[in-house]
């Protein structure tokens, strides 16, 4: 089963002036998700995938697709099976879900997702965005 690219994250170094810049130049409302720093731009009817924005740990800019994944242990395996390695360990994002970061064979990086909805554990028609 194909697991698409489900949502984007943008890091960058200056988190206020990423969003103003896409605002202004895209039509983009970034608003706050689960955080005051981490903020998603909906794509609302427009094609295309949500897009979290956040300051970047290490300063550098970065944009990294997010995978949704039925299951992380799963995923990790086969991440780890096929040359990839995990350099995030699995988190939790109460009432979201948990997510991960690994790299590829030549170090791309990815995020990986479970929603806890895909358990029934929460109200699918509630939230939106990671």
């Amino acid at each position: 089963m194909t697991q698409p690219v489900s949502y984007v994250e943008i890091n960058g170094p200056d988190l206020p002036r990423s969003a103003a810049f896409l605002s202004a130049g895209f039509g983009w409302e970034p608003q706050p998700f689960s955080a005051a720093d981490y903020l998603v731009a909906p794509h609302g009817d427009a094609p295309g995938v949500d897009t979290g924005l956040m300051a970047s740990s290490d300063g550098q800019p970065r944009c990294i697709p997010v995978i949704r994944v039925p299951d992380l242990t799963t995923a990790l395996a086969a991440v780890t099976a096929h040359g990839g390695a995990l350099v995030v360990a699995p988190f939790t994002l109460p009432g979201i879900g948990s997510r991960c970061y690994v790299t590829d064979p030549t170090g791309v990086l990815i995020g990986l997702h479970h929603y806890d909805v895909d358990d029934g554990r929460v109200d699918a028609g509630g939230g939106g965005g990671p």
